[in-house]
């Protein structure tokens, strides 16, 4: 649908919000003229529109955007039961939202994400652009072309080319993709680090995820397996659990939700995040030592990540309740205790809740970014 000069012009208004022609050439280093032939395309397509005008010295440039109506797209995320689905526009904005049930059944689950993209078509907003492609989210391995997955623990799936066959059932191009890397490339295109070269994002839930951006591009290691922060030794003692990986002291024994649920339960504290918060803001004892070390193994896993990567920031989800909680303190005294000094510059370290919606709102950006972006890379 767009050529490479399409695609570009696309890639910096995304990151950098709304820019003149002017603007466009230099950034790009293209002759005014190009751009603007480039720019009357993606203006007849309605992929653009002009917006204000800023007036400075000679002729006042008129900003050119990204419109809210040029595309939609759907995100599934299988990451957990329930499933969720969302309808997005190319900024992020959430326009449809539901849960369903998750299917393990290859064939059934095929059927249920088909109906789910029948159930948007029937019941279309108003005011958002043309259906442009799907993204499905698994918590697993996936293939390089965004295609197969390879193996999903949750799922019990291997080798199941989920995004071919969803394609041939919806009319629509398919991309799919692991939890973790969904987000971050959901963080890229929809968030707050569009703008940073280089960022990494790990989230804290049933399991912990870890991806990366390097040089604006997601980096997925000769496996596909860069950023399994999951699976990282944290304990070496007499004290290191075994994992359901098989191994012991993993990084998810100790800080992944469970963990700290299991933990809580082993100590007879109630069962749930919230209460266990409230207990260790309160000075209970056995609630601060289980959130400290927690927060404290993701933090020394965390200046891991900052010693060999060197990102310009990483951002950390979390449930809602373990944002402002001591195991947040914990963590950041953690980095900053393992973290080697560096006086010109340091990792800035972001975080935020996760919420269920938000693997759903990732599974769209993967859609989003290939209609924006072609097969390249923000």
């Amino acid at each position: 649908m767009f050529s490479t000069g399409h695609h570009r012009i696309l890639s910096v208004l995304s990151r950098s919000g709304p820019q003149s022609r002017t603007d466009l050439a230099r950034i790009l280093n293209l002759s005014k003229a190009s751009v603007t032939a480039l720019v009357r395309e993606l203006i007849e397509k309605n992929i653009l529109d002009e917006r204000e005008r800023v007036f400075g010295f000679g002729r006042p440039a008129i900003m050119l955007g990204l419109r809210q109506d040029a595309a939609s797209f759907i995100g599934i995320s299988l990451q957990a039961d329930p499933a969720h689905v969302v309808l997005t526009d190319p900024h992020g904005g959430v326009h449809r939202s539901f849960k369903m049930p998750l299917v393990t059944d290859v064939e059934a689950c095929l059927e249920a994400m088909a109906g789910a993209v029948k159930q948007i078509r029937d019941d279309y907003p108003e005011g958002i652009g043309e259906l442009a492609g799907i993204g499905v989210v698994i918590a697993g391995i996936v293939s390089g072309n965004s295609q197969v997955c390879v193996a999903s623990a949750t799922l019990g799936w291997k080798d199941i080319d989920i995004g071919r066959r969803l394609a041939a059932m919806t009319g629509l191009p398919v991309f799919v993709e692991n939890d973790a890397n969904a987000l971050v490339i959901g963080e890229q295109l929809f968030g707050n680090s569009g703008e940073f070269t280089d960022f990494s994002l790990v989230f804290v839930s049933e399991g912990i995820g870890g991806a990366h951006i390097i040089n604006r591009r997601l980096h997925r290691g000769h496996h596909g397996g860069a950023g399994e922060i999951s699976h990282s030794p944290i304990a070496i003692d007499g004290e290191a659990l075994p994992c359901r990986c098989g191994n012991r002291g993993c990084l998810e024994t100790v800080a992944a939700l469970p963990a700290i649920l299991g933990a809580a339960r082993r100590a007879g504290l109630p069962g749930e995040i919230e209460q266990i918060v409230d207990l260790a803001t309160e000075g209970q004892p056995e609630a601060l030592a289980i959130l400290h070390r927690a927060g404290t193994a993701l933090g020394v896993s965390l200046s891991q990540i900052i010693q060999l990567i060197d990102p310009l920031r990483i951002v950390v989800r979390l449930d809602p309740h373990l944002v402002e909680s001591v195991f947040a303190r914990a963590l950041r005294q953690a980095v900053e205790a393992h973290v080697l000094r560096r006086e010109s510059y340091e990792t800035e370290l972001v975080l935020g809740p996760l919420h269920p919606n938000d693997f759903a709102t990732g599974a769209a950006s993967l859609a989003a970014q290939r209609f924006l972006f072609g097969n390249t890379s923000l």
